[in-house]
């Protein structure tokens, strides 16, 4: 049963504390998404999908099929249903039905919203920005709207304003959804400490059976592993595996436990597992590393023909997946002056994302124009961000060009996060 989130205690003491994206004294700037909202009422337990709430509202518009409020609700759901299948034929269901709402109802600033926020997970930012910017048009009182607006400006490196829009955010409401924004731009702008902890105080706002605290206490082990605190990032992935047994991300954090410790054996196990629950990319590329890895090169091909497979299905069900597709490429030695090209292009269409400019930097490198290599990856790093795979494609990039000193410093990070990267991309 999906439950109806009541405002714990925990979450009244959080809302007196004053929150800052920006720390002036230590002068460092501070998303999983979560479908949470007071006007829409709706929050995914792990325990059940969102099966039966659909079902409910579905139920309900039979008997008022011109009321916007459950048409609002069931988009909100069908986002949810596409976030816990990653079936991104959901996404259609959702702006279906989002589009009926404000058809009946043009003042709708929840229906906007929640259209932006299909759109951003189909990686159309700028619809995404348009959208939450309409939707604070006429309620600039919405802090799901300015979560939506957030993450928009984080996509397009809109970060400056990203940070005006997120105070306003947790100024609105502090809770799960503004402060694991805050950690994530924290983690941006290479705060570690104070993205962790935003990121614990996210998980101690949201409801402890919700999907999306689940989601934060898998980012929290996340940012904890980046930090080099591996014991306590696999203690946090297996109290996630114990507590909720189909929540395959967490597979796929103890998977790069093992990872780490060069266990490759038991990281296939576990990302096997993983993909069993979910099947996304990431888990797919992932494995095929460790099949890698582990000398295993059929069964490793196999699992990167599906990861094209899947690419491929979220673009043909409207998910822009160009710079994805063009960083999987490159580190597989595949198309990559087609993969260089598509980068450029979106930087040429006025994104200024560091992931973009990380997908410029790499391909550009593996295509052998290491001048681009080398400005564009200056851009990805210009926030500080301590990306492992960030770090060690730039060192590889200084390598080249001469850097030696920064070369030996960002892969000296990155290999001490991930050890196996020397290994793999010898073979890749």
């Amino acid at each position: 049963m999906k439950k109806i989130f009541i405002i714990s205690s925990v979450i009244i003491v959080l809302s007196l504390i004053t929150w800052k994206v920006f720390d002036k004294n230590t002068e460092q700037t501070v998303s999983p998404q979560g479908i949470y909202d007071n006007d829409i009422n709706y929050i995914s337990n792990t325990n059940s999908s969102a099966d039966r709430y659909i079902s409910i509202l579905k139920e309900q518009l039979t008997e008022a099929p011109e009321n916007t409020n459950i048409l609002n609700k069931l988009g909100a759901a069908y986002i949810q249903k596409a976030r816990e299948t990653n079936d991104p034929e959901y996404y259609a269901s959702a702006e279906n039905v989002l589009n009926r709402s404000l058809d009946l109802q043009q003042e709708n600033f929840l229906a906007y919203a929640e259209l932006g926020s299909v759109k951003l997970s189909r990686h159309h930012f700028r619809e995404a920005l348009e959208l939450s910017e309409k939707s604070l048009t006429q309620n600039p009182y919405s802090a799901y709207s300015y979560g939506v607006l957030v993450d928009a400006q984080v996509e397009l490196g809109m970060y400056d304003e990203a940070i005006i829009s997120l105070q306003k955010m947790v100024d609105l409401r502090p809770d799960l959804s503004s402060y694991s924004r805050i950690s994530y731009v924290r983690e941006l702008f290479g705060d570690t400490e104070g993205s962790i902890e935003a990121m614990r105080s996210a998980v101690n706002a949201g409801s402890p059976v919700a999907e999306n605290t689940v989601w934060c206490k898998y980012q929290l082990a996340n940012l904890m592993y980046n930090a080099g605190n591996t014991d306590t990032a696999s203690e946090l992935f297996q109290e996630i595996i114990f507590a909720y047994p189909e929540y395959s991300y967490a597979y796929a954090g103890m998977a790069k436990i093992k990872m780490h410790y060069n266990k490759y054996s038991e990281a296939i196990e576990l990302y096997n597992k993983a993909v069993q629950k979910n099947s996304v990319p990431e888990f797919l590329i992932s494995l095929g590393d460790a099949y890698t890895l582990n000398g295993e090169i059929e069964n490793a091909e196999e699992a990167y023909n599906k990861v094209k497979f899947l690419i491929t299905f979220y673009k043909q069900n409207g998910v822009e997946t160009d710079l994805e597709l063009a960083l999987f490429n490159a580190d597989h030695g595949i198309r990559v002056e087609e993969s260089f090209e598509i980068s450029e292009i979106s930087l040429q269409e006025g994104s200024r994302c560091i992931k973009t400019f990380h997908a410029a930097a790499w391909t550009a490198f593996k295509s052998g124009n290491t001048n681009a290599a080398e400005n564009y990856i200056s851009q990805a790093l210009r926030l500080g961000t301590k990306d492992p795979l960030l770090y060690y494609h730039a060192g590889k990039i200084f390598e080249k060009t001469g850097k030696h000193s920064e070369a030996n410093e960002y892969l000296k990070f990155a290999l001490n996060i991930n050890p196996f990267y020397e290994s793999l991309y010898v073979q890749n």
